[in-house]
Order: structure tokens, then C-alpha cells, then sequence
């Protein structure tokens, strides 16, 4: 039996219907039940602050994709956020440990390296997280070290950004909405000369490396970064986009710093764009080296940063305008 914390996000999405063609037998665990969840998963609808519902939750359980987090503040308050990230953390692995769990599998995030210098990102350079859901990120791989040190068989994965069809972070439906649906004014927006490279993964990718993950035991202990190759500039980037997906938008170019200024002026607003992580995604360059998973467990990224774009552009055409 495997259960699946935060079913409802994009990855637990994939990953739940991968694991039902796959065979396998599935609990899920969220705050709400999505209406298109696959009638052979078990759900069990709380949060994981209550350790009642975690025990009921453990029986028959064998292995734990923990994907239940919060990435925004401005949702459910800071306080909120942190239980959710570092607290449920703590109690899901101390329950796993007391069931003897055969593989805790932890989805951490690339923001826990920050803004580093020197690219492409290793697992072993230095954690440096520079946003809240970052450090919250490190606590609680933190976390799970120390559960693995104590012989709970562990593994971190890092990603970068997640997008593909069905995605539902703001900063990428903003952008798809510039790009698509302002009439007149549609445009897609480049910071300076557009040279900085910002790696994406489908989530098809994140969830074929989850289940490497399981199938080898090899990954137990371990921490793995998952990202895209191939990894264009933001201006290559948006050409090539905008070429393919036939995009009938402007391409402008705005400053760094007008590009700090308004993150500024929008953050009282609580529009959900422009975040400090957006700014990053936009001025910084960030490119994790996703060589280890590659050697070690043999996993290869289908889609690189283009054919992501073009195939959630086309989503979101379908769906949504």
C-alpha cells in the first residue's frame, strides 16, 4: 500500500494516476477532495498537525510520497505555512519510523539553495534558502535526516520549477494569461537583455524519478536534484515559445530594477505575482545539476524547458481561455 500526502497538488495529481496504472493500491491524504480523484484511491481527507488521523492513516501502509506542503503565505498566514511544512514533516516521520515503513520518499524544492553564483546547482553545495518556503524546506530535510540516521529508509528530492498541463502556480498562469488572453496588450514580459537560464520539469519527469526512486535501493539516503536539460536563455526561450505556439504577443523588455520596484508595489496588494521567488525566476540564473539521479538510478528528463512551455501554452488555450 502506498499513501500519498498532498494528492490535490499537480505532482500528486500525476503521480496518483501513474501509481493506479501501475497497479498499485493507493491511500491519499489532503485538506479537500478533488473531484476528479480516481475512484480506487482511498481517501482520507485532514491534515497531518493531528497524529490520531496520521496512525489511522499508517495501517497496511508500506511506502510514503510526502508532497503535502504550503508554498505561499498569503493564503493561510505564516504561521499556518510553517506547521504545515516543518511540523507535519515531524509527525509523518515519526509515525513511519513507529510502523516500520519500508521507503519515505520527501519532496523537498531547488529553493533551498537560494540565489547561488556558481551554476549548474549540486546536491552538496551549500543550502542558502532566501524565501520562506525555502528555509522551511531545509528544516525539514533537516528532519528527515535525522529519522534516516535513526534507520528510517529516506529520500530527498529537489526539483526546480513544476510545470506542465494542470499547473497551478501563480507566477506561470500570470504569465500564461499575459501572454494569451489581454486582448491588445497581450505581451510576455523579459527582465534586461533576457540571458539569465531558469530550469523547468514536467511533472511527468518528477513523478517517473519518484518511482526510480522506489524501484532502487540504492536511492535510500540519498538527496537528488530534478530539473530539465537543455536549459535556454529567457529570450531563446520565449522566441522559440512564441514561434511554435503560433503566440501573437509582444516580447518586452523591462529593467531589474523596475522589475524589484513593482514586486514591491504589488506585494501589498496581495496579487500573487512578482513574489521575491518570482524576481528570482526572472533576474537570476538557476540550473540544478541532475547528473546523480542520472548515474545512479538511470533517470532521464523527456521534456526540456521549450517543449514545457509549448505543451502547458497549449493546456491552457484548451482549458482555460
Amino acid at each position: 500500500m502506498v499513501l500519498v500526502t498532498g494528492c490535490n497538488s499537480l505532482i500528486g495529481r500525476t503521480l496518483i494516476k501513474r501509481l493506479i496504472a501501475d497497479r498499485y493500491q493507493v491511500k491519499a491524504i489532503d485538506m479537500w477532495k478533488d473531484a476528479k480523484l480516481p475512484d480506487e484511491v482511498t481517501f482520507l481527507q485532514g491534515n497531518l498537525l493531528d497524529t490520531d488521523f496520521i496512525d489511522e492513516a499508517m495501517s497496511d501502509v508500506d511506502i510514503i510520497f510526502h508532497l503535502m506542503d504550503v508554498e505561499d503565505a498569503s493564503y493561510y498566514g505564516r504561521r499556518f505555512m510553517k506547521k504545515v511544512n516543518i511540523k507535519s514533516t515531524e509527525n509523518l516521520l515519526r509515525a513511519a519510523a513507529e510502523n516500520n515503513i519500508k521507503h519515505f520518499i520527501f519532496l523537498s524544492s531547488g529553493k533551498v539553495y537560494g540565489n547561488p553564483d556558481v551554476m549548474p546547482i549540486k546536491e552538496d553545495d551549500p543550502c542558502k534558502p532566501n524565501t520562506a518556503y525555502g528555509k522551511d524546506k531545509v528544516k525539514a530535510e533537516k528532519l528527515c535526516r535525522k529519522f534516516a540516521e535513526d534507520g528510517l529508509p529516506v529520500t530527498i528530492i529537489r526539483p526546480t520549477i513544476i510545470t506542465g498541463p494542470g499547473v497551478d502556480d501563480a507566477m506561470i498562469l500570470i504569465i500564461l494569461y499575459m501572454a494569451m488572453a489581454m486582448g491588445d496588450s497581450n505581451r510576455l514580459y523579459i527582465a534586461g537583455d533576457g540571458d539569465s537560464r531558469y530550469q523547468l520539469v514536467h511533472p511527468d519527469d518528477v513523478v517517473e524519478a519518484l518511482l526510480s526512486i522506489v524501484r532502487n535501493q540504492l536511492s535510500i539516503g540519498k538527496v537528488y536534484n530534478i530539473g530539465s536539460d537543455n536549459v535556454p536563455t529567457q529570450l531563446e526561450q520565449v522566441v522559440k515559445v512564441k514561434e511554435i505556439a503560433q503566440l501573437d504577443c509582444q516580447i518586452k523588455h523591462i529593467t531589474p530594477s523596475f522589475t524589484r520596484i513593482l514586486s514591491i508595489l504589488l506585494k501589498p496588494l496581495h496579487i500573487h505575482y512578482l513574489r521575491k521567488d518570482h524576481v528570482q525566476f526572472i533576474l537570476s540564473n538557476f540550473v540544478l545539476d541532475c547528473n546523480k539521479i542520472k548515474e545512479e538510478l538511470q533517470w532521464i528528463p523527456k521534456k526540456d524547458n521549450i517543449e514545457i512551455w509549448v505543451e502547458t501554452l497549449n493546456w491552457y488555450r484548451k482549458e482555460k481561455l
